[in-house]
């Protein structure tokens, strides 16, 4: 939760809700026809939508960089998914506008998509290549890194124990995700690689496109639209803090 932040609930903004009904809505389609037993055409609809790798080299599967973002493997999984997407995406969207979040959610979840099939392809046994890989985490893992760039000197209680500026906090959980990826068995059950893609992808998105363009007057417009909202939905204890970041199965995913 936000340190610095009276009220830890962020606003349900349009397009957060409606990507998180998406996959609730997907989740709930797959777990009745799987535990009803139904396949489509002799697949699960996780072979169908998930990201299996050999699918998309040896038939063409394509559309799966783009479906896997809505598929979930457990109630779990997609309630801390679905938790952080509100939580940082919601504040995301308020920053760079509707349909900018849009186009970054999704560039970040293909993106993660590709980085992960990359890196399973090379490295990779075989029997990797077969397992879907489902989840928008590596969506949501680009927007941690956005969060980190737009808000990086915010405080969060990491673990509600200790605060930890959000910056640090990204390059945390980038290096976690490097480490037990590289380290990661058969077994382990989780894309670490495409969470890592995803922040990578988010990283050169924002830097690009945001970073190098602080100066032109659609990032000064956006930055008065935000500041206008912000005031709407978020109480700051510390306003000078404040002032100071306006200038500066399947494989889980």
């Amino acid at each position: 939760m936000r340190y610095d932040q009276i009220s830890p609930v962020p606003p349900l903004t349009k397009v957060t809700k409606t990507l998180i009904i998406v996959c609730v809505v997907t989740y709930v389609i797959d777990f009745f026809l799987d535990n009803l037993g139904i396949m489509l055409a002799g697949y699960s609809l996780n072979q169908i939508l998930g990201l299996v790798p050999a699918f998309v080299m040896e038939r063409g599967w394509f559309w799966q960089f783009f479906t896997y973002i809505f598929m979930h493997g457990h109630p779990l999984h997609i309630l801390l998914n679905m938790l952080i997407l509100w939580y940082f995406g919601a504040e995301i969207e308020l920053r760079i506008g509707q349909s900018a979040f849009v186009r970054y959610f999704f560039i970040c979840g293909i993106g993660a998509g590709a980085f992960n099939f990359g890196v399973n392809y090379l490295f990779a046994d075989y029997t990797r290549l077969t397992h879907p890989i489902i989840g928008a985490s590596g969506a949501i893992y680009g927007i941690l890194a956005a969060y980190g760039i737009f808000f990086g000197n915010r405080y969060f209680l990491v673990f509600f124990l200790f605060p930890m500026k959000a910056k640090y906090f990204v390059l945390l959980m980038a290096g976690i995700e490097l480490m037990m990826g590289v380290e990661a068995s058969a077994q382990d059950n989780v894309a670490h690689f495409a969470h890592l893609g995803g922040m990578i992808v988010g990283f050169l998105y924002i830097y690009f496109f945001y970073i190098r363009n602080t100066g032109s007057g659609r990032s000064n417009r956006r930055d008065s639209e935000r500041e206008k909202l912000k005031r709407q939905f978020t109480l700051i204890v510390n306003p000078k803090d404040e002032e100071k970041e306006r200038d500066k199965g399947p494989y889980w995913n």
